[in-house]
């Protein structure tokens, strides 16, 4: 019998989660207790990754990821992906889930995706207001980590500095944002962390970030064309790696649903840019210009 995870969107779509074998359902558990989501048993066969035994990968699957301890692969009717694991024992097992909950994630998301469902796993940090999320998007050692870290201090709340399930799906044209799991921590083996996909929060501000020049912390206004790349980038960034292998009309359909959703973004928050020192009450700053 499989064991299903599943995260329910707005609508009532869902992005399905499975694993079909003892040592695979050992890690899927960890996945399960990390997102606070219910691990069911059953037998349907609709998924949009499934984690299986090696020796269980069908012939004519389409190859994303061969790696020694791994293999990462869509179904031969591209339905659905297929991570097969555990091709030898890892010398750090921990460290070793951790990478296959990310691949779990980002891979069934893109899934997901892919089959219309509307929601995209987007590489930002997550600030909690009392209004609902803030998202700040920049590049990979921009500084999100550093002020997410800064807007905890000054005593923000938040769980997710790197990645959040962005849901499009409510027929009233509301963004939700669903914490994700940060991998530091998680590598870090902080496993009293946990992001509980089942809760919404309304997206209710965006902000890019860069590097002040003038020493201090500051929101600026930003072109529309630089706050669109920025935003763009960073709602395709965690699924780059493994859609560059998918058919070209695959890759089609994800990037133009991944460009409407970042036109929904861009066109409903002004394009501002966070600039952030070292020192300073990022936390106020950010709150009185919301």
């Amino acid at each position: 019998m499989a064991r299903f995870l599943s995260i329910h969107l707005h609508d009532g779509g869902s992005v399905v989660m499975r694993a079909s074998g003892p040592e695979e359902a050992i890690v899927f558990d960890g996945l399960g207790k990390l997102l606070c989501l219910e691990v069911a048993d059953g037998e349907s066969t609709g998924c949009d990754i499934e984690l299986v035994a090696p020796d269980a990968m069908p012939e004519g699957r389409h190859v994303l990821r061969d790696h020694v301890l791994t293999e990462i692969a869509y179904a031969p009717d591209w339905s659905r992906v297929l991570i097969a694991g555990w091709k030898k024992r890892p010398r750090r097992p921990h460290y070793y889930n951790c990478c296959v909950w990310q691949a779990a994630l980002n891979c069934a998301c893109m899934n997901a995706a892919l089959r219309g469902e509307d929601a995209v796993l987007a590489h930002c940090a997550v600030l909690e207001t009392d209004c609902g999320a803030v998202l700040i998007f920049g590049e990979s050692g921009m500084g999100k980590s550093t002020a997410f870290r800064r807007w905890l201090a000054d005593g923000g709340r938040g769980l997710s500095d790197d990645m959040a399930l962005l849901d499009f799906s409510g027929d009233d044209g509301a963004v939700r944002v669903r914490r994700m799991p940060t991998w530091s921590a998680c590598r870090e083996k902080k496993n009293e962390w946990n992001y509980p996909a089942g809760e919404e929060l309304p997206l209710v501000g965006v902000f890019a970030l860069g590097r002040s020049e003038t020493g201090r912390d500051e929101i600026a206004d930003l072109s529309t064309a630089r706050y669109f790349a920025q935003c763009y980038r960073s709602m395709f960034y965690w699924h780059l790696f493994y859609a560059k292998d998918l058919p070209d009309a695959l890759k089609e359909r994800l990037t133009a649903q991944i460009r409407r959703q970042t036109e929904l973004v861009t066109s409903r928050f002004p394009p501002r840019i966070l600039l952030t020192a070292l020192e300073g009450n990022l936390k106020q700053l950010i709150e009185d210009n919301l």
